[in-house]
């Protein structure tokens, strides 16, 4: 199946991957999208449902991605599939960051970022996982982030060579390697990432929709815009860990020792259309 020849979730890009100088569009529609930095190579797979006129258009073979960890259903999942050239130094870390400036925030908008971040790090902690935050006003140059340990992820896939995306699997919560076309169970030891295998983690939510742009179902506040504390500004995306230092990259001004194994610039709807034209071409 496919998604209506018009549907403007088929032809706006969602994200954009890599560099300003070779960025490549991510459509969330379970396509595997290649990419290579200085640290790291692999694949990006985003699944995200998607509507339009209020009607689910998303069709049924990715709906089943996203009823894996349900219910309720995930509006998105992205899979990573990620073979490091280095071994990552300390924790390995996906970020969420603001880099157009800091955020904007009242009195009341700072208690609704405060309050979505308190969720945020009570889910994190039920994981056995601390996040790492800053609203990016606290000192002069910090940029507004959130960052999760990789290890906090439910589902974590290690294979000997690359395999297709999206990987399908029952399970809802555990770390497998591939063995003879099929994924055993393994133990998620400290020591798990090497330069050797391929490992594919595996996030979703229920709590935010990037196609529509809004906070969804967050208890007591139910759904928000995201233009309420992002302004206009894309949220970049990274998996990095804490530098050759193996210190607490969080400490560092500006995050000048981490190492970026990936980027992704997920893009606002005003920002999505915009690039249609640059896309077609």
């Amino acid at each position: 199946s496919s998604l209506p020849a018009k549907s403007p979730f088929q032809m706006a890009p969602l994200a954009f991957l890599g560099a300003a100088a070779g960025r490549t569009p991510v459509f969330g529609k379970g396509e595997s999208t290649p990419f290579q930095s200085d640290f790291c190579e692999g694949t990006v797979c985003l699944v995200h449902k998607s509507s339009e006129d209020g009607k689910l258009v998303t069709p049924q073979e990715l709906t089943d991605v996203l009823e894996v960890s349900g219910p309720p259903t995930a509006c998105w999942e992205i899979q990573l599939q990620v073979r490091f050239k280095v071994v990552p130094k300390g924790s390995v870390f996906v970020g969420f960051e603001l880099r157009d400036g800091p955020l904007q925030l009242g009195i009341f908008t700072r208690g609704i970022a405060r309050a979505v971040l308190g969720v945020g790090q009570s889910m994190a902690r039920q994981r056995g996982a601390d996040i790492r935050y800053t609203l990016g006003d606290e000192k002069e140059g910090e940029r507004p982030h959130i960052a999760i340990p990789v290890t906090a992820f439910l589902r974590m896939f290690r294979s000997d060579g690359p395999v297709p995306l999206p990987i399908m699997h029952p399970d809802k919560n555990g770390t497998w390697h591939l063995s003879q076309g099929s994924w055993l169970p393994i133990e998620r030891a400290a020591d798990l990432f090497d330069t050797e295998h391929y490992f594919t983690l595996v996030f979703n939510t229920t709590y935010i929709d990037f196609y529509l742009w809004k906070f969804v179902s967050i208890p007591a506040l139910g759904s928000l815009d995201l233009a309420t504390l992002c302004g206009s500004q894309a949220l970049h995306t990274l998996i990095y860990d804490d530098g050759e230092d193996g210190r607490d990259a969080a400490e560092a001004e500006d995050f000048q020792r981490r190492r970026a194994f990936l980027e992704m610039e997920l893009l606002p709807p005003h920002a999505r259309h915009e690039q249609d034209e640059d896309v077609a071409r």
